[in-house]
């Protein structure tokens, strides 16, 4: 029987190695009759290896995460952690309101912590999205956050406490370091800048400077919730996004043993650049490393980590 392969390519990455990876299939699958999606390999009739569905949507992205024995490959953005993102080709950094009431950008796959910090300027201005926020002085020892979100919450809290009683002047609060801001009230000009759409997304918003001295970071409401839906049928999954590990592993790890799955997982440690889709498919289709077995995905870690940009791939 045919190995089920799903390569799901996100927004905006899929008009660069979502067109890649379908000029590879094209040269080396035939299409499944019946399909716009799917080719089998090798090409040109025989016993079938691999059956291959190349998919640019969410709904196919859920599917595939919940394919009993499927190797599924995700090649996009993490979105700073709030979750895999799908769009359709050629499609803005903040897009036009008429066509897309629901803004693509703000719409994820949920597999991530509690919450995540993302950039006010660059992803929530610069996408134009309105994520719930996740107030940093309420975390407590048992609120399932990464790192660099528990970092913040504890400087947030010390910041509220050492200012507890004390009459401050706006600008000493928006100057205290470590603090958990409002932007109404320290930059009221950013505040109100609203994006092509009309939107405010820093308008009733806070934010905090990290420790590694970034300014305008907050943190937004992520959770698992589609992760948590699934059971983690499949063999092996690959996060071919900005530092997957950081983002996505401890919810993935947390439901694997809850649902007691076998499935594995290759994520990033920190940027990826490389084209995810065609790489891992030139080392299946081509290289013929097996993306099934233990030696085949260790063999392809390894690959993957020879390329420059690969972010620091691991088998987990």
């Amino acid at each position: 029987m045919a190995q089920l392969i799903i390569v799901a390519v996100g927004i905006q990455f899929r008009d660069s190695d979502g067109a890649s990876a379908a000029k590879l299939l094209n040269g080396k699958c035939d299409p499944k009759k019946g399909t716009t999606n799917t080719c089998l390999f090798p090409k040109g009739g025989g016993a079938i290896q691999y059956e291959i569905q190349l998919v640019f949507d969410l709904a196919d992205f859920v599917k595939a995460v919940d394919t009993k024995d499927a190797v599924v490959v995700y090649d996009g953005h993490s979105r700073f952690g709030q979750g895999p993102c799908f769009g359709p080709a050629g499609i803005a950094a903040v897009p036009d309101l008429a066509t897309f009431p629901t803004n693509p950008w703000g719409v994820h796959y949920r597999m991530g912590h509690e919450a995540t910090d993302v950039e006010c300027i660059e992803d929530l201005i610069g996408h134009s999205i309105l994520p719930a926020e996740y107030d940093l002085t309420t975390a407590t020892s048992k609120s399932f956050l990464g790192k660099e979100l528990v970092k913040a919450a504890a400087a947030a809290q010390a910041a509220t406490k050492a200012m507890k009683g004390k009459t401050l002047s706006a600008v000493a609060v928006c100057r205290t370091n470590g603090a958990w801001r409002e932007f109404n009230s320290c930059y009221a000009t950013l505040a109100g800048t609203a994006t092509a759409r009309k939107e405010k997304p820093l308008s009733g918003r806070h934010y905090y400077r990290d420790d590694r001295g970034k300014e305008f970071m907050t943190a937004v409401q992520v959770g698992s919730g589609d992760l948590d839906k699934s059971s983690l049928p499949g063999k092996l999954l690959i996060m071919g996004s900005c530092s997957s590990h950081v983002h996505f592993f401890d919810a993935l790890d947390r439901r694997r043993k809850a649902t007691g799955s076998s499935c594995k997982f290759i994520l990033t440690g920190d940027v990826c650049y490389i084209d995810m889709a065609t790489n891992f498919l030139e080392l299946v289709l081509i290289k013929k490393l097996d993306p099934t077995t233990s030696s085949g995905m260790a063999k392809i870690t390894k690959a993957l980590n020879g390329e420059r940009g690969s972010g620091g791939v691991g088998l987990y």
